[in-house]
């Protein structure tokens, strides 16, 4: 991969410097040049230690600068909590460009009404990745699984920006998919079945390939499959089963970010995970004992 001039590269925006944040800033670096928008900031340009799944450590440097710094956007990248979304639209909503290429990247179900009134004249992506990260310190991240990344458009005029095109040759394994309604049930499944187990008992991803927690993932899976066939997805307990199962076996040494959110009492991404399904559920009139529990415990845990 040839690394190209800071000052022959387009500009990019990253919300935040979390772990996921740090990991896309990592591979999207050769490409572009890169802002990391902060709430606070040191400094103008941070390091980044990031350790790589084989144990070696690379150092890069990304511009940092807060809301009110930034004067134009043209490609955005939000991978932040879904809850956080909203605010993040409202802050930067003067600064895109019409033409702009944004990249939403959260677990759960993302709010399409919301992104469509607030983002009516950008093109829209969503971005879901399997591969994992922890981390440490501020600036300090570390690779710690590999695994599959998807991305769909929530709202295009139909032609792949310059973004998306770099996006795809520098990121592993991504594929694009045209179908973004299954791209999402897809993701809030493999959340669903991930996400709260891993936070109430606080455990890894990999520990809930125990026999221990089969009736429970069998559960929370088995009630989000029903409510996307009811939405007209077509989609199998057995694969999605299968697709939860593998994601476990490819993260299994991280820690998902719900487990950290309870680990540090943050608000959680529980709302769009299995309180999508609690609610859906309701709308169906059909039961949801899993999901609801898991809401309801995981809701007591946190402010």
């Amino acid at each position: 991969m040839k690394n190209k001039n800071t000052a022959n590269k387009p500009k990019l925006h990253i919300v935040g410097h979390g772990a996921i944040g740090l990991l896309l800033a990592y591979y999207l670096r050769q490409y572009f040049d890169i802002t990391l928008i902060v709430r606070n900031k040191k400094k103008h340009t941070e390091t980044v230690l990031f350790n790589e799944l084989n144990r070696s450590l690379c150092e890069f440097k990304v511009t940092t600068a807060t809301c009110d710094e930034v004067q134009h956007i043209e490609q955005l990248i939000i991978p932040t909590k879904s809850h956080q979304v909203d605010a993040v639209l409202d802050s930067l909503k003067n600064k895109l460009a019409d033409t702009a290429t944004v990249i939403l990247c959260h677990n759960g179900m993302p709010n399409l009404a919301l992104i469509k009134q607030k983002l009516a004249k950008q093109q829209v992506y969503f971005l879901t990745t399997s591969m994992a990260a922890l981390k440490h310190a501020d600036f300090t991240v570390e690779h710690t699984g590999f695994g599959a990344s998807f991305i769909g458009a929530l709202k295009t005029n139909g032609q792949k920006t310059q973004a998306i095109e770099y996006l795809l040759n520098a990121l592993p394994n991504i594929t694009i998919e045209q179908n973004i309604n299954a791209l999402l049930w897809q993701k809030l499944i493999i959340n669903i079945a991930i996400n709260p187990l891993t936070a109430v008992h606080q455990v890894k991803n990999g520990a809930l390939v125990a026999p221990q927690y089969a009736s429970d993932i069998f559960g929370l899976v088995n009630e989000a499959v029903f409510i996307a066939n009811k939405e007209g997805m077509k989609i199998s307990l057995n694969s999605a089963l299968e697709s939860a199962y593998r994601v476990m076996r490819a993260t299994a040494q991280n820690f998902s970010s719900m487990n950290r959110d309870v680990f540090k009492q943050q608000q959680t991404e529980i709302d769009s995970i299995c309180g999508y399904i609690h609610k859906k559920g309701a709308e169906y009139c059909y039961p949801t004992p899993f999901n609801s529990r898991f809401l309801t415990l995981i809701q007591g845990d946190t402010p």
